[in-house]
């Protein structure tokens, strides 16, 4: 993953990559990053105006209990309740597509990347359909006004078709308190940044 963008950037811009780093998978360096953003993550929550029950991920303190959430929620070994890739929870496949990865989206992912400049980082071992993957490139086209149509589709076509059903999957599956609250805020946030980033409604002749 990337630095965390500055505070001075766009609200929607860094919640996106705090996101992004929120689902990723979280070795030691990643949990340091979390906690080292605090104060960060704190000031986009009172941007966004979050209900008191819109809390902040918590328990970050301990990384071998969040690796193991982590395994057991979106890796396995077994049955994975929460998979973190859009190609599973797409429903507007062919059938024989259903639950699997690698699927159609994928290829339209890479394309909206290589419009960025952006390289899957063969390293980092994820697909490019993985949710953290996804919100670290809606930040990025975020902060350039210039790809501010490459946001939109980001959203609209690989995040808002499929995220809250991932979301819904992991607060009803997760053990850890980070996790629970993860879900709820992703799906708050998620709500405001799709507001930020649709075209504005046409004003119809006659009217405003």
């Amino acid at each position: 993953m990337s630095e965390l963008v500055a505070p001075g950037q766009a609200t929607v811009t860094v919640a996106a990559d705090l996101l992004a780093h929120w689902w990723s998978r979280p070795v030691a360096a990643e949990v340091e990053c979390w906690l080292g953003a605090a104060e960060l993550a704190a000031d986009v929550r009172r941007q966004l105006s979050a209900g008191p029950d819109d809390e902040l991920p918590h328990g970050a303190g301990e990384v071998p209990a969040l690796l193991d959430e982590y395994e057991r929620l979106f890796v396995g070994p077994g049955q994975v309740p929460c998979p973190p890739y859009e190609s599973y929870w797409r429903d507007d496949v062919p059938i024989d597509l259903w639950h699997s990865l690698m699927g159609p989206c994928t290829a339209d992912l890479h394309r909206l990347y290589n419009g960025l400049g952006l390289d899957l980082d063969p390293a980092a071992g994820e697909l490019p359909d993985h949710v953290a993957v996804i919100f670290e490139a809606l930040a990025y086209a975020l902060s350039l006004p210039i790809h501010g149509q490459v946001a939109q589709m980001l959203v609209a076509s690989h995040l808002g078709p499929w995220l809250p059903r991932l979301c819904r999957a992991v607060a009803s599956e997760a053990r850890h308190p980070f996790y629970i609250g993860l879900a709820t805020v992703t799906l708050h946030w998620l709500g405001h940044i799709e507001r930020h980033v649709a075209p504005p409604a046409e004003v119809e002749p006659g009217t405003g």
